[in-house]
């Protein structure tokens, strides 16, 4: 067996992308950055040990990691904290918020791990360059849509019938949010007045991925509508404070 380990991969070169994410909370700036991963694993750190120090026995290696990883793992069982080599300090916390007012009444929903970084870690990232900043679009993504009335996919409906719009992150919330059948502009885009627009009164299935409503009132056979969608729906009980709006491309009503 071989005591090499042969990896094709390319090593970073210091610098990474930077996602600037809208921060959809009522505090805090108005982004938060995401510097973009790129993840290693153990072959990787053995063949970079391998070039810097000629001879080191891979098997060997990887033989002593897997004695760390399973001690670290019966350390944090018997409720441990754990320095990982002065890089940080895994250490145990409750799984969410205590119940209850007294000791005696008291609830814990059970534990988890979290990792603490060391001065040395931090400072290990701190000359990171940034290769480019990008923009990440959290607008609802309308994928296919379909006419429930006869079972097609399709961009025309059924006047008074229901239909069904699939994609991601399309749960409408908040009190301003909704579905809306916008006139279109002769360049394909839903009309800036918003009170031109018509709203789905009732949703049957509001979910990240599926949409299901039934058309409302007053639609106008013929004529190219934009279908809008306006959320500030987020994961948890917190509130966006602003609402990202979406839209489709030209679709139509049948009378």
């Amino acid at each position: 067996m071989s005591n090499t380990t042969v990896i094709d991969y390319t090593d970073s070169d210091g610098t990474g992308t930077v996602t600037l994410v809208q921060n959809p909370f009522n505090k805090g700036g108005k982004y938060y950055a995401k510097f973009d991963r790129t993840t290693v694993n153990i072959d990787h750190l053995i063949a970079r040990i391998q070039k810097k120090e000629v001879g080191t026995n891979a098997i060997m290696a990887k033989h002593f990691a897997s004695l760390f990883k399973a001690e670290i793992l019966e350390a944090l069982s018997r409720g441990e904290a754990v320095n990982m080599f002065d890089l940080g300090t895994l250490y145990i916390t409750a799984n969410g918020a205590v119940t209850g007012d007294t000791p005696d009444t008291a609830h814990v929903p059970g534990f988890q791990v979290k990792f603490t970084s060391s001065k040395i870690t931090n400072e290990a990232v701190s000359s990171l360059g940034i290769k480019k900043i990008v923009m990440s679009d959290t607008r609802a993504i309308i994928g296919t849509m379909t006419d429930l009335f006869t079972g097609e996919e399709t961009s025309e409906f059924t006047a008074g019938k229901s239909m069904r719009i699939e994609g991601t992150r399309l749960k409408i919330a908040g009190e301003e949010g909704g579905v809306f059948f916008a006139p279109a502009t002769e360049k394909g885009e839903p009309v800036q007045d918003e009170a031109q627009w018509i709203k789905v009164e009732k949703l049957i299935r509001n979910v990240s991925k599926t949409l299901e409503f039934f058309l409302p009132e007053g639609l106008e056979g013929g004529t190219p509508y934009c279908i809008v969608l306006k959320t500030n729906s987020t994961k948890g009980n917190l509130s966006k404070k602003s609402y990202a709006v979406s839209s489709s491309g030209i679709v139509t009503v049948r009378t």
